[in-house]
């Protein structure tokens, strides 16, 4: 006849047994999914640059992975820029990834030095983590000089752009299409584009009803994108050609790329964050009430 002792001490044997079973016995689906787990994802990177002025050069090295059928961002994790010679690599500096998984370094010219084929041949390298694998990019490319300047008209404004080669003879680089916008907060204000001649030059008219701000200064920029031996160049300008912020606050539109903001926006915001903080505020009710019948 079993007896209470003898049933608690079967009952202790039982649970003992189960728990060698389940914790010393795995089984092959939960080793393989353990191992999936501990696999890291190679990552996708890529370099790009920007001389800006004529003086510096801004390189983007971009760390992404793909996850869930998408490719995600690596945010706020180093990565080392260098560039290299025919025997020497000299290193630039280190940079995060902001939350767009891009990391910035801008250098200048003076102390760069070029391969003998001319080039400036940069690298980036990302040294991984629990999660993402090493990682490395490259980009190769000949320095590009960019000279902007404005003239005011009798009605207008004009600005001018060149696009060259630096060296004795500054040969100008044609056919090269060109963006032109002013500094905004949210995204530039495009106001022109077009194609440098066989000068390399280009000229547009600059409206003269932008916003600037309270002394009427805007930021001109000039900008050619992904030129075969050059990337990207840009020039910047500021230039007193905006209408004052105080004597045209009634007139400015609402837009992304203005000083304030459009109202869908303004109003999106405002209920998304009532409609956050009216959950937490329901929360803290609940719990306060339920306290009350506790202690009641």
């Amino acid at each position: 006849m079993l007896t209470k002792d003898k049933i608690n001490r079967l009952s202790f044997l039982i649970i003992i047994g189960l728990r060698l079973t389940c914790c010393g016995f795995p089984s092959f689906g939960q080793t393989e999914k353990k191992d999936i787990a501990m696999e890291k994802i190679a990552p996708r990177m890529s370099l790009l640059s920007t001389q800006i002025n004529g003086d510096s050069i801004l390189l983007e090295a971009s760390v992404k992975v793909k996850r869930d059928g998408s490719w995600q961002p690596v945010d706020f994790e180093s990565v080392k820029f260098t560039i290299h010679t025919d025997s020497v690599t000299k290193a630039l500096g280190t940079a995060s990834t902001n939350n767009m998984g891009v990391a910035s370094l801008k250098v200048g010219k003076s102390q760069l030095e070029k391969g003998e084929d001319g080039f400036w041949n940069f690298g980036s390298v990302f040294g991984g983590n629990e999660a993402v694998e090493e990682g490395e990019a490259g980009l190769s490319i000949k320095g590009a000089g960019i000279a902007i300047s404005g003239e005011k008209q009798d009605t207008s404004y004009s600005v001018t752009l060149r696009l060259f080669v630096p060296g004795t003879e500054s040969v100008p680089i044609a056919d090269a299409e060109v963006g032109f916008y002013v500094k905004r907060h949210f995204s530039n204000l495009k106001i022109g584009e077009g194609t440098t001649d066989e000068n390399g030059e280009i000229i547009i008219d600059c409206p003269k009803d932008i916003p600037g701000n309270t002394q009427g200064n805007i930021i001109l920029i000039g900008r050619a994108d992904d030129l075969e031996e050059y990337g990207s160049v840009a020039a910047f300008m500021e230039k007193q050609w905006g209408v004052p912020l105080q004597d045209s606050t009634d007139r400015v539109e609402r837009s992304l790329s203005g000083h304030l903001p459009p109202l869908w926006m303004v109003i999106t915001f405002a209920i998304l964050m009532s409609t956050v903080w009216g959950h937490y505020i329901v929360i803290i009710y609940k719990l306060i009430q339920l306290r009350k019948m506790k202690t009641s």
